[in-house]
């Protein structure tokens, strides 16, 4: 990020985003499903997480549980998957490739959506540009795209959310390339729809009489430093067309990394549960060196579905490591003997997970060493052997875990709807008939 308020008047930028992502994936491999209502659901099938525009148009809301609209739903045709991660997963790194032809400033943001830097390139119309890149996506990989090009990363945001607004008349594709089409596009964006200002900021600013985006960029940036902060002060910037907000720095270095999920079913057997605790500590692991950290604390919880007339148990317990580590087995050892400690017979659990806390900046090696942990003389080793793991698995999915999450299957989530993985699975692969 920019230091002070420092900008950039010469930056371009376009932000990239895949239509209804979950569905088009969907639709993709099974064109039966193309212009039907089509609901894809969260975890265990418990919510509408993605739905197309026609099953939006029979009153389905995002977020709805789906055994509240199921029978409705399915007495109006609605058909319906389960995530399908695996799936989503390889089509967003399919969809970030073909960004990379390109421009070599990619930024990917989220799973279905990416900034793409396109100043410094001799081109007449970036207009245009933006429509090759929509073509040859949806004629590469099969993906509906819309593309918002700005001077800023936030008005890149504003314009892709205009084309999705406008996308008959503008063919999906939004440049906003002048005074008149900034002021115009940001005078009808009410303030809450701004990239990076939360709701309680929304009301706040609502109540000091600012309601849309025209009536912030018109703002002294000084002034919203001085009466907010200086993270609203960088927006009003960039409303005004002056870069100085880097895409990597909208989401914070996590302060905690947990990962857990609820079980399909209860779960009664300590194997079962060790399996799933073993695969989230595989999965905080990799979260935790990816943003460049290192943990000092592992904790561990265990809870029944308090919703269920049933026995109830809650626990959880935290302990520090001797030195600060990136190592997955050294936190799974160390969740292991927690579980066996907490876990009681006799209770049917719904949820067991691994918190990683106190974390700190791996970049810093001068950390305290413990001369009774053996382990911590083989630290940079143990980092590199981590790091390798890390890329195969972000070549191969699950290409390499921990045998402990192979020992049971019973913890996965219940996935009645799913569809094949039909892209990194050799016995899930489509047919084709002719």
């Amino acid at each position: 990020m920019t230091a002070g308020f420092d900008g950039h008047r010469n930056q371009v930028w376009a932000l990239v985003d895949a239509k209804s992502f979950y569905c088009s994936c969907e639709q993709l491999f099974d064109p039966r499903l193309a212009n039907k209502p089509l609901v894809v659901l969260s975890n265990n099938d418990g919510c509408c997480v993605a739905m197309t525009p026609e099953a939006r148009s029979l009153g389905i809301n995002r977020g709805a549980p789906w055994f509240k609209v199921a029978r409705e739903a399915k007495q109006l045709g609605v058909q319906v998957r389960s995530s399908n991660y695996t799936l989503y997963a390889d089509m967003s790194r399919r969809f970030i490739e073909e960004l990379s032809c390109f421009s070599p400033h990619v930024e990917q943001y989220s799973i279905d959506e990416a900034f793409v830097r396109l100043d410094g390139f001799k081109l007449d119309d970036l207009t245009e540009y933006g429509r090759e890149m929509k073509a040859t996506i949806e004629r590469n990989i099969g993906l509906p795209v819309r593309v918002g090009i700005g001077a800023t990363p936030t008005l890149a945001k504003l314009g892709n959310q205009a084309a999705k607004q406008y996308e008959h008349k503008v063919r999906g594709v939004i440049q906003i390339d002048s005074e008149h089409k900034r002021r115009w596009l940001l005078e009808r964006t009410d303030v809450q729809s701004i990239w990076g200002v939360g709701a309680k900021t929304a009301t706040r600013l609502q109540t000091a009489g600012i309601a849309n985006a025209l009536q912030l960029a018109d703002s002294e940036p000084s002034d919203i430093k001085r009466l907010w902060n200086v993270g609203l002060a960088r927006t009003v910037l960039e409303l005004q067309g002056i870069a100085c907000i880097d895409p990597r720095d909208i989401d914070d270095v996590k302060k905690q990394i947990l990962s857990s999920r609820s079980f399909g079913v209860g779960i009664t057997q300590f194997d079962d549960l060790k399996a799933a605790l073993a695969f989230h500590c595989q999965r905080a692991g990799e979260k935790l060196r990816r943003q460049g950290s290192q943990a000092n604390v592992v904790g561990v919880f265990l809870r029944t579905n308090r919703h269920k007339d049933a026995p109830q148990y809650n626990r959880s317990c935290a302990v520090p490591l001797a030195c600060p580590s990136q190592d997955t087995y050294k936190f799974l050892d160390c969740a292991l003997s927690q579980l066996t400690q907490i876990y009681r017979a006799g209770y049917e659990y719904q949820k067991v997970g691994v918190i990683l806390d106190e974390l700190s900046d791996a970049g810093n090696s001068a950390f305290q060493l413990d001369m009774f942990d053996t382990s911590a003389l083989v630290e940079s080793k143990r980092r590199d052997l981590m790091s390798i793991s890390d890329s195969i698995n972000s070549r191969y999915k699950n290409g390499l875990k921990p045998a402990s999450v192979m020992s049971s299957t019973n913890w996965h989530m219940r996935q009645a709807f799913r569809s094949n993985r039909w892209t990194t699975r050799l016995d899930e692969l489509q047919f084709a008939s002719c």
